[in-house]
Protein backbone atom coordinates (compact mmCIF):
# COMPACT_ATOMS: atom_id res chain seq x y z
CA UNK A 1 0.00 0.00 0.00
CA UNK A 2 1.39 3.23 -1.15
CA UNK A 3 1.78 5.54 2.74
CA UNK A 4 -0.45 8.25 1.35
CA UNK A 5 -3.10 5.14 1.04
CA UNK A 6 -3.19 4.56 4.48
CA UNK A 7 -2.96 8.00 5.20
CA UNK A 8 -6.13 8.89 3.37
CA UNK A 9 -7.75 5.72 5.15
CA UNK A 10 -6.81 7.06 8.53
CA UNK A 11 -8.14 10.41 7.72
CA UNK A 12 -11.55 8.81 7.16
CA UNK A 13 -11.43 6.32 9.71
CA UNK A 14 -10.65 9.62 11.77
CA UNK A 15 -13.33 11.67 10.06
CA UNK A 16 -15.83 8.73 10.74
CA UNK A 17 -14.99 8.85 14.41
CA UNK A 18 -15.18 12.33 14.42
CA UNK A 19 -18.78 12.70 13.15
CA UNK A 20 -19.81 9.52 15.33
CA UNK A 21 -21.31 11.75 18.07
CA UNK A 22 -23.34 14.16 15.77
CA UNK A 23 -20.66 17.25 15.30
CA UNK A 24 -17.06 17.92 14.64
CA UNK A 25 -15.77 20.19 17.48
CA UNK A 26 -13.26 22.76 16.73
CA UNK A 27 -10.72 21.69 18.34
CA UNK A 28 -10.90 18.16 17.40
CA UNK A 29 -9.27 18.35 14.13
CA UNK A 30 -5.91 20.00 15.65
CA UNK A 31 -5.71 16.95 18.23
CA UNK A 32 -6.62 14.18 15.55
CA UNK A 33 -3.51 15.55 13.32
CA UNK A 34 -1.63 15.39 16.92
CA UNK A 35 -2.27 12.06 17.47
CA UNK A 36 -1.56 10.85 14.02
CA UNK A 37 1.52 12.17 14.34
CA UNK A 38 2.66 10.10 17.40
CA UNK A 39 0.88 6.72 16.91
CA UNK A 40 2.39 6.45 13.44
CA UNK A 41 5.36 8.54 13.67
CA UNK A 42 5.07 10.50 10.05
CA UNK A 43 6.46 13.28 8.54
CA UNK A 44 4.58 16.68 8.38
CA UNK A 45 4.08 15.61 4.30
CA UNK A 46 2.68 12.08 5.52
CA UNK A 47 0.38 14.10 7.83
CA UNK A 48 -1.28 16.07 5.09
CA UNK A 49 -2.56 13.35 3.87
CA UNK A 50 -4.89 12.89 6.87
CA UNK A 51 -5.42 16.32 6.96
CA UNK A 52 -6.48 16.68 3.26
CA UNK A 53 -8.60 13.41 3.36
CA UNK A 54 -10.08 14.36 6.87
CA UNK A 55 -11.09 18.23 5.53
CA UNK A 56 -12.06 16.90 2.20
CA UNK A 57 -15.04 14.99 3.83
CA UNK A 58 -15.74 17.56 5.94
CA UNK A 59 -16.13 19.95 2.84
CA UNK A 60 -18.55 17.57 1.39
CA UNK A 61 -20.59 16.65 4.29
CA UNK A 62 -19.65 13.11 3.35
CA UNK A 63 -21.55 10.33 6.21
CA UNK A 64 -20.11 8.41 9.11
CA UNK A 65 -21.01 5.07 6.57
CA UNK A 66 -19.48 6.72 3.65
CA UNK A 67 -16.08 7.74 5.39
CA UNK A 68 -16.35 4.20 6.79
CA UNK A 69 -16.58 2.33 3.61
CA UNK A 70 -13.71 4.43 1.58
CA UNK A 71 -11.32 3.64 4.68
CA UNK A 72 -12.14 0.00 4.71
CA UNK A 73 -12.27 -0.46 1.03
CA UNK A 74 -9.02 1.94 0.78
CA UNK A 75 -7.46 -0.83 3.00
CA UNK A 76 -8.44 -4.25 2.03
CA UNK A 77 -7.68 -2.83 -1.74
CA UNK A 78 -3.97 -2.35 -1.13
CA UNK A 79 -3.21 -4.70 1.90
CA UNK A 80 -0.86 -6.76 -0.72
CA UNK A 81 1.09 -3.61 -0.99
CA UNK A 82 1.87 -2.50 2.51
CA UNK A 83 3.03 -4.24 5.64
CA UNK A 84 -0.48 -3.56 6.44
CA UNK A 85 0.57 -6.61 9.20
CA UNK A 86 -1.03 -7.27 12.47
CA UNK A 87 1.05 -4.64 14.12
CA UNK A 88 -0.19 -1.54 12.13
CA UNK A 89 -3.75 -3.16 12.10
CA UNK A 90 -3.31 -2.85 15.87
CA UNK A 91 -1.86 0.79 15.41
CA UNK A 92 -4.93 1.76 13.20
CA UNK A 93 -7.32 0.28 16.23
CA UNK A 94 -5.28 2.18 18.52
CA UNK A 95 -5.62 5.86 16.92
CA UNK A 96 -8.95 5.21 16.55
CA UNK A 97 -9.58 4.12 20.34
CA UNK A 98 -7.30 7.79 20.74
CA UNK A 99 -9.40 9.55 18.83
CA UNK A 100 -12.48 8.85 20.46
CA UNK A 101 -10.85 9.41 23.62
CA UNK A 102 -9.67 12.91 22.93
CA UNK A 103 -13.15 14.31 23.64
CA UNK A 104 -14.81 13.27 26.68
CA UNK A 105 -16.08 9.72 27.34
CA UNK A 106 -16.16 7.53 24.22
CA UNK A 107 -20.24 7.21 23.26
CA UNK A 108 -22.26 4.17 22.04
CA UNK A 109 -21.92 5.58 18.41
CA UNK A 110 -18.03 5.73 18.62
CA UNK A 111 -17.47 2.32 20.69
CA UNK A 112 -19.46 0.86 18.24
CA UNK A 113 -17.61 2.25 15.20
CA UNK A 114 -14.26 0.67 16.55
CA UNK A 115 -15.34 -2.47 17.55
CA UNK A 116 -16.82 -2.65 14.00
CA UNK A 117 -13.53 -1.87 12.48
CA UNK A 118 -11.56 -4.37 14.84
CA UNK A 119 -14.25 -7.40 13.53
CA UNK A 120 -13.10 -5.98 9.58
CA UNK A 121 -9.78 -6.19 10.13
CA UNK A 122 -9.61 -9.99 11.38
CA UNK A 123 -11.16 -10.61 8.22
CA UNK A 124 -8.52 -9.36 6.67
Amino acid sequence: MAKENIHRAMGSLAYAIAIADGTIQPDEKKTIINLALKEFKMSDTDNEWINNMFNHLEKQKIGLEDAYNYALDTLEANRYDFDFDAGMKEKCIVFMRKVADAFGDVDRQEQSLIERFQEDMAKF
